[in-house]
């Protein structure tokens, strides 16, 4: 497979930005359009025999946040449901955030790309992945809500909102 980086939901600029890191790497960039979010990320990568059609897991991780977020939130006290409002914003937020996925990257290329983007403008890129066995056959659109679910919750444990969700 080729060393690609898929980019998701970027301005025309900083997709210029993230072209020219890649350019000096040395791997592709191939820029996602929205008409392909529902297309497995190994058919996006152009991964062997990986089928465009997706296979998303049957739990939903927006779910299994929004539980954990009332649960969290009985137990410190707080009005579940207004913890469950600002997280549920914070998450749809997400879901617009860029995204890259990292296709044929060995942990050497890895940190030279986390470096290189670091040092560029785009050094607040949130939502990151590496291709995976199991996420290869997620649709991108599954992927995105995944990161950003994991974004929210890494955020709300880092503003204390979620204080007992780290004890599950």
């Amino acid at each position: 497979m080729l060393k690609t980086v898929l980019a998701f939901n970027f301005h025309p600029d900083r997709l210029q930005a993230l072209r020219r890191v890649c350019m000096i790497l040395k791997v592709n960039c191939r820029e996602v359009p929205l008409e392909s979010f529902n297309d497995s990320i190994g058919f996006l990568a152009g991964a062997k025999d990986c089928p465009q059609e997706a296979v998303n897991p049957a739990e939903n991780a927006e779910d299994k946040l929004t539980a954990a977020l009332e649960e969290a939130a009985a137990k410190a006290g707080e009005d579940p449901e207004s913890v469950k409002k600002a997280a549920m914003q914070l998450l749809l937020d997400a879901a617009q955030k860029e995204m890259t996925v990292l296709c044929g990257f060995d942990m050497h290329l890895l940190n030279r790309f986390l470096a290189a983007v670091k040092k560029s403008p785009l050094k607040d890129i949130e939502l990151k992945a590496m291709l995976t066995p199991t996420n290869s056959r997620w649709s991108a659109r599954h992927l995105l809500q995944e990161l950003a679910a994991e974004h929210v919750y890494m955020h709300q444990k880092k503003n204390g909102a979620a204080k007992g969700l780290h004890n599950k």
